[in-house]
């Protein structure tokens, strides 16, 4: 029998996108990616409905890097995928975390996150590297991150409860330059984020990605009123708020499409 370990990461939740500057912030969530990593043939299988072409590189990549042979990947869990809840950072997260365990690689958890950044980015599944996202799935912290020097600058003191939005819309990923247009607003929420102010930073980040991707603004206003902060995450079409009042805002969500509520996690996923 050949050996193998099981791990996780977490979802997460966009507080600064980093696609307009390069400077992003994210934060976990309690959705999970689970990983069951086993020596053998190299083999990517989900019981996800997901392309996992971009999966079997970042495996490939990853078994050149440290001359591991080859390895197999079975991934499942609870996080919705290809909606802007950091599954990919997760997927790849659990798959480091296994491999690290399994060959003795002696990665601690921010080494796991730079490295997903940087196969991340080789490999295309991410423009930036995502080190943001990566973050907080495999720290289980929100952090305002330098994407492209990898750089950690500031930990958020993010807390509440969460309640994710899965619409039924169109995911609004091509819209680079749309993103870019509004770089003069991120970095308004950047500066948020430097003086701790996660609050103000997601939500200028919410409403300024929202415009810029199209998306209906009605229940982020809705969220908003209700003393709720948030608003699309990453590139959508996701929505993730965090509020005191989970269920009353789930249920007035509700009539826009699926919707989860959830917490925060307070440390790095474990099996």
């Amino acid at each position: 029998m050949p050996r193998c370990v099981q791990t996780c990461a977490w979802g997460g939740g966009s507080i600064i996108n980093a696609l307009a500057l390069g400077v992003g912030a994210s934060f976990p969530i309690s959705l999970k990616v689970n990983a069951e990593v086993c020596e053998g043939e190299l083999k990517v299988i989900s019981d996800a409905p997901v392309d996992l072409g971009p999966m079997y590189r970042a495996a490939e990549e990853l078994s050149a890097r440290f001359k591991l042979g080859g390895f197999s990947v079975k991934f499942w869990g609870d996080l919705p995928t290809a909606g802007g809840l950091k599954s990919s950072s997760a997927a790849v997260n659990a798959m480091i975390m296994g491999l690290n365990e399994l060959f003795g690689l002696g990665l601690n958890p921010l080494d796991v996150a730079r490295l997903n950044a940087e196969i991340s980015k080789k490999v295309g599944i991410s423009v930036t590297g995502a080190f943001d996202d990566a973050v907080a799935s495999a720290l289980g912290e929100a952090w305002l991150t330098d994407n492209n020097g990898r750089a950690l600058l500031r930990r958020l003191d993010v807390a509440g409860d969460v309640v994710v939005l899965i619409p039924p819309w169109g995911k609004g990923r091509g819209k680079v330059e749309e993103m870019r247009a509004v770089a003069g607003a991120v970095r308004a929420a950047v500066l948020y984020a430097l003086r701790g102010d996660w609050k103000s930073a997601m939500v200028i980040n919410a409403i300024s990605y929202g415009f810029a991707l199209g998306y209906d603004p009605t229940p982020t206003l809705i969220a908003l009123k209700m003393g709720a902060i948030g608003g699309v995450s990453g590139t959508g079409p996701s929505h993730v708020f965090i509020t005191d009042e989970p269920n009353g805002l789930k249920t007035r969500l509700s009539q826009f499409g699926q919707t989860i509520v959830a917490t925060i996690p307070a440390g790095p996923c474990v099996t």
